[in-house]
């Protein structure tokens, strides 16, 4: 029980740090999402292996057996980093944030027959909670669908890519690491994005601030926290629980941008909080 709620709290901080990325990348003018993603995963693995070297703790990234989900988690996380991005840039923080965050819905789908994990009430209402939180924060009455079909289209490819991504990484767990997952799925990523990524320098240098911290918070942190975690709990649960990331992201835009907060997004926030209180107490989602 104590790994759980270690594992809950991984989460957590992860989705928090996650929240991050909207604002960062609203900042960096003159790139592409493919070349934002590109020197985000770049900075991200040199941070991360100097660290690691520095520490003396290389066998966290030790590679074992299971390379080929590691391979397939780092296609998936660039392929949700990419789309998430493309209908940030090409619709809204509204659109990509709504989007994303169907993956718990295609998770509950899927993994009862992908990683037999059993479905309950209680898992079915927290998840019914927590989307009907999103909505609320999104009001998704104020999105204007017709002249963002680029954004749709990516998002609702994020979401997809997203909860498969999820699935591999439990996947993968018993094997490796969240910190190991997170640094092997950078230089994949920078192997796939390298024809389109590049960057004219001065872009780069321009943009050097917000992409290290990119890079940071949002990469480094928060996936090898989220997928950390992911290892001590189901991943239904998971996702449920990382649904506090757009709660996290209505706060922080009010504490740092000093933006306005609604009745609807106090509402919203109620409710996700709510549905991961569900899945947080003692009694397990799935049997």
């Amino acid at each position: 029980m104590r790994e759980s709620f270690k594992g809950y709290g991984e989460i957590i901080i992860a989705a928090i740090l996650w929240s991050l990325a909207g604002i960062f990348a609203k900042q960096i003018h003159g790139m592409s999402a493919q070349s934002i993603t590109f020197y985000r995963v770049v900075f991200a693995l040199v941070i991360f292996f100097t660290f690691i070297l520095i520490s003396g703790n290389l066998r966290i990234i030790e590679l074992k057996d299971k390379k080929i989900y590691l391979l397939l988690f780092g296609i998936l996380q660039v392929g949700t980093m990419l789309t998430f991005f493309i209908s940030l840039l090409k619709g809204s923080v509204s659109i990509a944030v709504l989007l994303l965050y169907t993956a718990p819905v295609y998770i509950t789908i899927l993994s009862p027959w992908l990683l037999k994990e059993k479905s309950t009430k209680k898992g079915i209402i927290a998840l019914v909670l927590s989307i009907l939180g999103i909505l609320f924060i999104v009001d998704p009455t104020k999105l204007d669908l017709v002249h963002y079909p680029a954004g749709i289209l990516a998002g609702i490819a994020s979401g997809i890519i997203y909860a498969f991504q999820i699935m591999i990484s439990k996947y993968a767990s018993s094997t490796y690491s969240g910190y190991a997952q997170a640094f092997w799925s950078f230089p994949v990523a920078i192997i796939i994005l390298l024809p389109v990524g590049v960057a004219p320098f001065n872009v780069v240098i321009d943009n050097l601030d917000y992409l290290i911290l990119l890079s940071i918070f949002p990469t480094i942190l928060a996936v090898s926290l989220y997928f950390n975690g992911l290892k001590k709990v189901n991943t239904r649960s998971a996702s449920i629980v990382g649904l506090i990331e757009p709660l996290s992201a209505v706060i922080l835009s009010v504490l740092i941008l000093h933006e306005q907060i609604s009745i609807l997004e106090i509402i919203g926030g109620a409710l996700i909080l709510a549905g991961v209180s569900l899945v947080t107490r003692d009694e397990p989602l799935y049997s």
